[in-house]
């Protein structure tokens, strides 16, 4: 098998039931942020609409915080409602580290090459046209692994 090409880290994501007070607990305590927040989907949007969850269309929300630290981004997920991964993940381990995310050119090329699911996905708010894909890693890896298109 050929090695994929993912590039350096460019988000670790933890997922929190706080995002607010998560992101707020890192800013107080270090010199960073402030926080981005931001609700998602943002109302009117139609990118709920080319949300994916475990195979199906996605119904899902969720708040996250974003804390620019230089080349990796945190983000902090805090899940709203609708079956998602990151509701998932509280259940089965609680609040934790959740994903690390690596840009490339196709999400769903690398899924292929590794012969794994995606469990998400979805279009990005603040990186309009760019598209995310969670993969179905922990397994293989340890980890999930996001893949977010380069825009």
């Amino acid at each position: 098998m050929e090695k994929i090409e993912l590039g350096s880290i460019v988000q670790v994501g933890i997922v929190v039931r706080d995002a607010r007070a998560a992101a707020n607990a890192w800013t107080e305590r270090f010199a960073m942020g402030p926080a981005q927040v931001v609700d998602w989907p943002p109302e009117g949007s139609d990118l709920d609409a080319q949300s994916t969850y475990r195979g199906r269309r996605g119904n899902f929300r969720m708040r996250l915080a974003f804390i620019e630290t230089g080349p990796v981004q945190i983000e902090f997920i805090e899940p709203l409602e609708g079956d998602n991964i990151y509701s998932e993940f509280l259940e089965e381990k609680g609040e934790g580290l959740h994903h690390l995310l690596f840009r490339v050119p196709d999400p769903e090329g690398v899924a292929r090459e590794l012969e794994v699911d995606i469990l998400q996905s979805g279009g990005s708010t603040l990186d309009p046209g760019a598209v995310w894909a969670y993969l179905d890693t922990q397994e293989l890896l340890g980890a999930i692994v996001e893949l977010k298109t380069k825009s």
